[in-house]
């Protein structure tokens, strides 16, 4: 949720500001653009293959596709080199393959944070939250921002062996046991405050903290009693859980915006109403200027040096 309200700030919020809603969706997103970023090297590199389908018609080969991923994870994410780039003249510049790339690089990077918490891989989710602390701190998320950095220099430097395992052992749950469906312990926290507060918790005279205490280890019976009325009364199927919507037409549609725009190929002299800011350079500059004004050179007021994020940076090699 905050990774994508920072995106929802830095990429419609702060260029609309009377937007408002936030049902934007950010991996069908980031689908569209990859899906256009295949179609644009695939036409370069072969103009017959005008389509994915027709380059599906082919039948390549694991390796060939491979080849193509790692092609365009060069070409069309942003990387230093943009930087050199907008320093040209505006006549050799293309400001919307700019934003593009930059865009792209983002998106990837919300791909990569919701894929290593859904499978539980928590030493991605440590290489990830470093850069998101810097884009929470670019997009005015600033207590996010502090308290992420303050619970890394923790769990690496403060916390004993013992404690550090089982707090990174806390951080996910998977609460049904399925693979890839690793998520958030505050969510299971919630879940639970929800059973023991507002449906258990008594209504009316009876809704009181002793009421709620002495109701609150009796939760899960509650819950297996109502599990075993679904299953003895047929009623199994009643989930709250929806069906997947059919995206193709909506696939199909943004699939043909893109083209029709051509975002990702490189046209010299094509303008854009914004800049797209690297988010990443705007928070670390931030982050300097938090760190200088707790200390000159890292040094505290007692002469030990104090941690930061760089130092997490370092520990997780990168």
């Amino acid at each position: 949720m905050a990774a994508a309200d920072a995106l929802w700030r830095a990429l419609i919020h702060r260029r609309w500001d009377s937007a408002s809603e936030r049902d934007w969706n950010l991996s069908v997103q980031t689908w569209i653009q990859t899906l256009d970023c295949w179609r644009t090297e695939v036409t370069n590199f072969d103009p017959r293959l005008t389509t994915l389908e027709a380059l599906a018609d082919t039948k390549p080969t694991f390796t060939q596709l491979k080849d193509i991923a790692s092609r365009i994870a060069h070409k069309y994410v942003a990387t230093n080199a943009i930087e050199r780039v907008r320093r040209k003249p505006g006549s050799q510049r293309d400001m919307q393959f700019e934003n593009a790339l930059v865009i792209n690089k983002y998106m990837l990077l919300y791909e990569e944070l919701t894929h290593a918490m859904n499978t539980g891989d928590i030493g991605r989710v440590e290489l990830c939250i470093v850069a998101w602390i810097l884009v929470f701190k670019a997009t005015g998320k600033h207590k996010y921002a502090a308290y992420m950095t303050e619970f890394l220099l923790n769990v690496h430097f403060v916390y004993p062996a013992g404690l550090r395992r089982a707090v990174r052992y806390s951080m996910l749950v998977n609460p049904s046991g399925q693979r890839g469906k690793f998520r958030g312990v505050d969510w299971c926290v919630e879940l639970n405050n929800l059973f023991i507060k507002v449906i258990n918790g008594g209504k009316f005279s009876n809704h009181t903290i002793p009421r709620i205490i002495l109701e609150s280890p009796l939760v899960q019976v509650y819950r297996n009693l109502h599990g075993v009325f679904q299953k003895h009364f047929l009623h199994n199927h009643v989930t709250t859980r929806r069906q997947e919507a059919d995206m193709s037409l909506t696939f199909k549609e943004l699939c043909t915006y893109f083209e029709k725009n051509q975002p990702h190929k490189m046209q010299t002299g094509r303008s854009s109403k914004w800049c797209m800011d690297d988010l990443i350079d705007v928070g670390h500059t931030l982050m300097e200027k938090t760190e200088g004004e707790l200390g000159q050179d890292g040094v505290e007021e007692d002469g030990e040096s104090f941690l930061t994020l760089e130092d997490v940076a370092v520990e997780l090699g990168l």
